[in-house]
């Protein structure tokens, strides 16, 4: 709803003005008539409309004197001149006061809804802007969000997460990314704006491979949120993953944001299923725990404590075979995982080794072929069944990606990158790396990068959020925000004002 006040001492003109916008225009609500402009400079400091109507020749306060007070206040409303007198004086007067438009006595009704026209569409993209940002930050924040200023007053919004792949919720691997990035061109949102009569703001969420679309709208607005959901899963290609699509509650008002974000987060976490996709609404968690699978119970039971190769492969086929035919949650997974992984390691006391961690293992797969490959390579690693590369060359390579990241930690990098530059895959050089500096690659350059940030931070206190992020390779402001503040314990402004304190 876009508020009105008009401040006109003819009351005869004032209601006929309010006639014509409330019985032509239902997006438009005047909230009151004044009769002089100090009446108006109260009313408006007061009630903050988005569009003001006033009068030059007024008792009191002329309508020149009152826009100008108003916006010494810091009242920056739309500001249309009502004036029998369309005289140069005025005119220049009121371009140095930056007042939006003419409206002469007696009102045209093409020119007033020309005048209206326009201001729908700057106020709808005011109000976009404010939105998109407003839901950022909530997006963004462990804690509840205040409601001051909030932006969606009178309107629905409701989240669709689109995940690629497994839900990703490590913070730092944002450093070590697939170029695959969601992204839904410009025009299709267009039109499905344009269709369902929404707007819908395109957001980052708190997983490297996840794309938010709130759907917003006014309340009394009834919207096909299910046929939206439809067309934005199935505008996407098929590519060489699965994706899952979680429809949120609707939020009215803009209240209990925080909430719906979390348990939209926590229904993924719990029902996405592994290794195919789907389209679900929100709905209520489960009250109890997840526990390990009968049947991964079973097949673990039959393990010997010291396992051949093709033994123990044949167990963990074995796994993914019922996996596959249960369609397990990637929850699920993880907790059978950590079963399956601490059975076979129970009589393994090797020194120094690294053992693999299951949330890590199935947010990296993008199948079971994947995730087949990935328990192979590790039950290799653990048990030596392959072990080729001396100590040496192992340590030499560690430090050849140490050296290169380095020098290149503000670039976009890739998991492609490790494969074309060093000629193994990711995973074996993470692990490599990880024995070596006792830290991964991604988590390496995330440290790279904060270090960096302060750096530019000290040097040059003024220096923008924003561009701190863009310098060090950070693609997203607000995401570098995030990890700033949970590295840092205080955001990348406050970490700023500190400085400037000192």
């Amino acid at each position: 709803m876009i508020h009105v006040i008009i401040v006109e001492d003819e009351p005869a003109i004032a209601r006929g003005l309010s006639l014509l916008i409330t019985q032509n225009y239902p997006d438009f609500e005047v909230l009151a008539l004044c009769r002089n402009g100090k009446e108006g400079y109260d009313k408006i400091l007061q009630l903050k409309p988005d569009l003001v109507f006033a009068d030059i020749n007024m008792p009191v306060m002329n309508g020149l004197d009152m826009i100008r007070q108003l916006k010494q206040s810091g009242i920056h409303s739309r500001y249309i001149i009502l004036t029998g007198y369309a005289e140069f004086e005025y005119a220049r007067t009121a371009i140095q006061l930056g007042i939006s438009d003419y409206l002469l006595k007696p009102i045209a009704p093409d020119v007033l809804s020309s005048i209206l026209k326009s201001c729908r569409q700057q106020h709808m993209a005011a109000t976009r802007i404010l939105q998109a940002e407003y839901l950022q930050r909530c997006l963004i924040s462990e804690t509840v969000t205040p409601e001051k200023n909030n932006p969606l007053l009178t309107y629905s919004c409701t989240f669709f997460i689109l995940f690629s792949g497994s839900m990703c919720g490590n913070i730092y691997n944002e450093a070590i990314i697939d170029a695959d990035l969601l992204s839904i061109d410009n025009s299709f949102i267009h039109n499905l704006e344009k269709e369902y009569s929404v707007l819908i703001q395109v957001l980052r969420g708190r997983h490297y491979n996840e794309c938010i679309y709130a759907v917003i709208h006014p309340i009394d607005h009834v919207v096909d949120l299910e046929s939206i959901a439809e067309q934005i899963y199935h505008s996407f290609h098929p590519t060489d993953t699965y994706m899952n699509l979680i429809v949120s509650d609707t939020t009215n008002d803009g209240h209990a944001l925080h909430d719906i974000i979390q348990n939209t987060y926590l229904f993924a976490l719990f029902n996405n299923t592994f290794g195919c996709g789907s389209i679900k609404k929100c709905g209520p968690l489960p009250n109890e725990p997840i526990h390990v699978s009968l049947e991964i119970k079973k097949i673990c039971s039959g393990i010997p404590e010291q396992p051949g190769q093709d033994l123990l492969y044949e167990f963990m086929n074995s796994m993914i075979k019922y996996w596959k035919l249960e369609q397990v949650t990637q929850f699920q997974l993880i907790a059978d995982l950590r079963y399956f992984i601490s059975t076979v390691i129970r009589d393994y006391t090797e020194e120094n080794v690294i053992y693999p961690d299951a949330a890590e293992i199935v947010s990296t797969c993008r199948s079971y072929d994947d995730l087949e490959k990935e328990l192979q390579y590790e039950l290799e690693r653990i048990y030596c069944f392959k072990n080729n590369i001396s100590k040496s060359s192992q340590q030499s390579l560690a430090a050849q990606v140490r050296n290169w990241l380095d020098k290149n930690f503000t670039t976009q990098i890739t998991y492609k990158i490790f494969q074309d530059i060093f000629g193994h895959n990711e995973k074996y050089i993470s692990t490599l790396f990880k024995e070596e500096y006792g830290i991964s690659p991604s988590k390496y350059i995330g440290q790279l990068r904060l270090e960096m940030a302060k750096k530019l931070m000290e040097s040059n206190p003024d220096i923008l959020s924003k561009d701190v992020a863009e310098m060090v390779g950070f693609t997203d402001a607000f995401y570098f925000s995030r990890v700033f503040k949970t590295h840092e314990g205080i955001s990348p402004s406050q970490y700023m004002r500190k400085l400037k304190e000192q």
